[in-house]
């Protein structure tokens, strides 16, 4: 079983929490392309990961819905306006909302959708509330400045590793680590069990972005739902090209074999060919798994090793995906 079907009723209860936010009093060339995208599937792991934080340390769960809502109304948010910016046709194997419809609706859905993010977020219990907010305004903040370092490394005259890390430790990470922080200050947990949850998603979330960039390469369309190689086609700095020029750079001989730039290969299919003969996959691969090792090493040391608790599950489903 897997963790959509095991994990349905929640699911089930966040999509409705989000259809429901949506006030029927909006302008409907607002509302439809609203509509439209939240009823596109999508896996919910940030509003899980937030539910299963606040039951994991003893919470009630109830109180952690609103929260859940308000985490995926800023993770679409993000996507629309993501979409956006590096021009990608399809989200979730459907046209985006700036290509069904024209940018101007889809940067307003993006802002309305901040918006309504905190209209739920401020339904969270009283007591929490302060703390909640503080940490979630945080994030959007931490996003913002994870985009904006994004757009600056396609000008930039040289990016390493390391910054492209510091990026996406702000873009896709933060968001992690404060579904698992808000989750758990929710479900009244420690100080020491809200830090290494909170680490236990920051190090989740530097995993998933950087095994999305390997799957943007390597993944079955199909299974993705949208064409692999945007970011090649947009010659777009990543992990995997910054890897894959960090190799080359460091190694004289092979710089003589191969093009320093992916934008000088003639196809997508001669670059995917040269990241596995230089050894690219593997090593980013081998990254990856260090992430998520010590994302689940964080996890047991707030909790009791538990193999089979949703917060475990989920680990290994992003773990072993392929879209």
């Amino acid at each position: 079983m897997d963790i959509f079907t095991q994990y349905k009723p929640w699911i089930d209860r966040i999509n409705e929490c989000l259809l429901e936010s949506v006030s029927p009093r909006l302008p409907r060339t607002l509302s439809e392309p609203i509509h439209y995208f939240l009823n596109n599937p999508s896996k919910k792991i940030r509003p899980l990961l937030n539910i299963f934080c606040c039951e994991a340390v003893g919470g009630n769960v109830e109180d952690a819905i609103p929260a859940a809502t308000a985490i995926e109304l800023f993770h679409d948010f993000t996507l629309v306006h993501d979409d956006i910016m590096d021009e990608d046709d399809l989200r979730r194997g459907k046209p985006t909302i700036h290509k069904k419809w024209d940018s101007g609706t889809a940067i307003l859905v993006g802002d309305a959708l901040i918006g309504l993010s905190f209209q739920q977020l401020v339904k969270s219990p009283a007591n929490y509330l302060n703390q909640v907010v503080k940490i979630f305004s945080e994030a959007l903040v931490k996003v913002c400045e994870g985009q904006a370092l994004d757009k600056s490394f396609e000008t930039a005259p040289q990016v390493t590793p390391d910054n492209y890390l510091d990026m996406i430790a702000k873009k896709t990470a933060w968001l992690f680590k404060a579904s698992c922080e808000i989750g758990t200050t929710l479900g009244g947990g420690s100080a020491r069990q809200v830090e290494q949850l909170s680490q236990y998603g920051y190090r989740l979330g530097l995993a998933f972005q950087i095994q999305d960039d390997l799957l943007d390469f390597t993944a079955d369309e199909n299974k993705l739902g949208k064409k692999i190689g945007s970011d090649f086609k947009m010659d777009k700095k990543t992990y995997i090209t910054l890897r894959y020029q960090s190799i080359l750079n460091e190694n004289p001989a092979l710089a003589k074999q191969y093009p320093l730039n992916e934008t000088d290969y003639q196809s997508l299919a001669d670059f995917q060919k040269a990241l596995r003969e230089l050894g690219v996959v593997n090593a980013v691969e081998t990254e990856i798994n260090q992430y998520f090792e010590e994302s689940v090493n964080s996890l047991r040391e707030a909790l009791p090793q538990v193999n089979d608790h949703p917060l475990h599950q989920i680990s290994r489903f992003l773990h072993d995906r392929q879209y």
